[in-house]
């Protein structure tokens, strides 16, 4: 029996244990500024396009930065209209280096004096353009004896590469053993690009089906000795050393330069930014350039807030699309996103199919836009909807939407992947997104990752659908990681909505998200997390951000020129490992590699 004092004693917990809890459901509920946008900013005060780098003139050189002082060129050698000139161009400008391109080798031997690059850093060769005489060999071997690098896309043909033992030479190709070969997956090899080893290749038939979407197929060379290989191919049904394995990205040393040959198109995408930046980093004691550091986990086409494609719905799922989005869909990506330490940005979709009558529920919208803001995630809107729906008539609904809830919510991001430049141009110019600050779009191939929009808006694009992440994808991401220290993964909500098959249903999609955000991107905890605003405050410092660096002793300077502080910066070095920074901070990102936070314009690192 309880005693008169003991029943009291446990009333008197219990209320102070329901106080708590009310108390507390009371204060989240009064500090939620759901209301609000706390992205949204007047975008005349941001740095624009006109103040990037990228900006100038540099393909005639005639681009000032804030130094006098000369820059270190890359000279481009090949097809002017091909991919692997924007390739180029666009690292240069992201690394803040002159490009100078020529069509022939020829063209630059011509006129080298003229333009004043005799003597450039590193010369990019598209091996299809070139004709590969003896004089062209010797004219290359010459330059990088001299202490030019060069990195080579693609190769020449297998029979132009037989019949010339000096290109064989300059190569570092010991022994050609098959014209052609098949591997059965690929194995990156740890300390060129970020994120460490891996071997793509597929366990089974259903993994190859989802996964395996990289070049398998190329001449098998066996690297003679003094090279360095960072990628071969890997078989199942043959026993090879190491080093017998077919080469697909190596290095060889000539003289006082190297030679980077990449044996496939890899530099012909957003790959070969870091390729190129992995590149410059193993030809020298250390390197040291500019990143975003930025890690965005986006979620599209979400919440649906109407109750679209019932019958489909309540068949498969047994719910409506409003309570699959607040039941299963969002404790799926809260665990997702917590399991990571990447920023949480959602896109917003109030309906899909604008052409029915079926219209967004008011409580799920605030149901959503609450819990978003307890996340600390941002809400964008997304431009995407099932049918044609002209985008004045999607936006006017949705600003009604916003207009009967929360008065006066300003969007700071738009998603519009699968739109055209002129559908976002569009979109962008109606006074319901006149506070949008950056797009993000999906991944087309562009190597342009990051850049800008218009004027004051900016660009970043997805580089993985998180719930369908390929091999070349990883690659992909790991050499924009190298390059930027920047990421941005999907998960696409609409096509569980009216599912085609069982890949495309919400448990699915969020499984495999989830499943692939910890195992692919692991190795990335030492870059920030950001939602896409976020983001886009780090995109403009870099691409506006002057720089030039120098080395006494155990001491590198880094000198910073730009409109904000802080920026960041990967210092890479060959040997030794940091014994202090001032003028900002830093933090190890792997073995030798560092990324630095600069905070004041002029950062000493102190090696030991």
């Amino acid at each position: 029996m309880v005693s008169h004092r003991n029943y009291l004693a446990i009333t008197a917990v219990m209320l102070v244990v329901l106080f708590l809890f009310q108390f507390t459901n009371v204060a989240l509920e009064s500090w939620n500024a759901y209301e609000s946008n706390p992205y949204a900013v007047e975008k005349e005060w941001l740095p624009g396009k006109s103040g990037s780098y990228g900006a100038g003139d540099q393909e005639s050189g005639n681009r000032e930065g804030v130094w006098d002082t000369s820059r270190n060129v890359v000279i481009y050698i090949g097809s002017m209209d091909g991919a692997l000139r924007k390739v180029v161009n666009t690292w240069s400008s992201y690394i803040k280096w002159q490009i100078k391109s020529y069509e022939t080798l020829e063209a630059y031997e011509s006129l080298k004096t003229q333009d004043k690059t005799e003597a450039p850093q590193m010369m990019v060769i598209n091996s299809a353009d070139l004709s590969w005489e003896e004089e062209t060999v010797r004219t290359l071997d010459a330059y990088v004896r001299s202490g030019t690098h060069l990195v080579f896309s693609g190769l020449p043909e297998v029979s132009v590469i037989k019949d010339n033992r000096q290109l064989q030479r300059l190569l570092g190709i010991g022994e050609i053993r098959e014209d052609e070969t098949t591997a059965a997956g690929l194995h990156l090899y740890e300390g060129f690009l970020l994120g460490g080893e891996i071997v793509y290749q597929a366990a089974d038939e259903e993994e190859y089906e989802l996964r395996q979407d990289m070049e398998l197929t190329f001449p098998w060379y066996v690297l003679a000795s003094g090279t360095k290989t960072y990628m071969a191919g890997v078989y199942t049904d043959r026993n090879l050393e190491e080093e017998e394995c077919p080469a697909v990205i190596w290095r060889n040393r000539l003289g006082r330069g190297y030679v980077f040959a990449v044996n496939g198109s890899y530099l012909e995408d957003a790959a070969g930014l870091g390729i190129l930046s992995a590149a410059w980093a193993q030809s020298g004691d250390y390197a040291v350039y500019p990143v975003v550091n930025a890690q965005n986990m986006v979620i599209a086409n979400y919440p649906g807030l109407a109750a679209e494609n019932e019958e489909e719905m309540m068949s498969r799922y047994g719910r409506a699309m409003p309570e699959m989005m607040r039941g299963r869909v969002w404790p799926a990506i809260v665990a997702a996103y917590q399991r990571s330490t990447m920023g949480l940005s959602c896109m917003l979709a109030p309906q899909y199919d604008y052409e029915d009558e079926n219209y967004p529920v008011q409580a799920e919208f605030l149901y959503h836009m609450k819990r978003l803001a307890e996340q600390r995630a941002e809400t964008g809107l997304s431009g995407v909807s099932t049918w044609e729906t002209p985008m004045s008539e999607k936006l006017e609904e949705d600003a009604r939407l916003i207009e009967e809830n929360i008065p006066g919510y300003r969007f700071a991001s738009f998603y519009g992947n699968g739109l055209s430049d002129d559908a976002i141009d569009e979109a962008l110019s109606d006074d319901f997104l006149e506070d949008v600050r950056t797009v993000v779009t999906g991944y087309d191939g562009d190597c342009e990752v990051i850049g800008y929009q218009s004027e004051q808006v900016t660009r970043q694009r997805i580089l993985s659908d998180g719930s369908r992440h390929t091999f070349l994808e990883d690659f992909r991401v790991k050499a924009a990681e190298t390059a930027l220290g920047y990421t941005s993964v999907l998960a696409d909500i609409r096509p569980a909505a009216d599912p085609a098959g069982e890949n495309d249903t919400f448990d699915k999609i969020i499984a495999d998200f989830g499943w692939n955000i910890q195992h692919y991107w692991q190795n990335f905890h030492g870059f920030s997390g950001t939602t896409v605003s976020e983001c886009d405050d780090r995109i403009r410092n870099f691409l506006a951000v002057d720089y030039k660096d120098s080395r006494e002793g155990q001491a590198i300077r880094l000198e910073v020129s730009g409109p904000r502080m802080p920026v960041y910066f990967i210092l890479r070095v060959n040997e030794g490992t940091i014994a202090e920074v001032s003028g900002g901070t830093w933090k190890e990102v792997e073995s030798q590699v560092y990324l630095i936070e600069a905070n004041q314009p002029e950062v000493m690192i102190r090696m030991k």
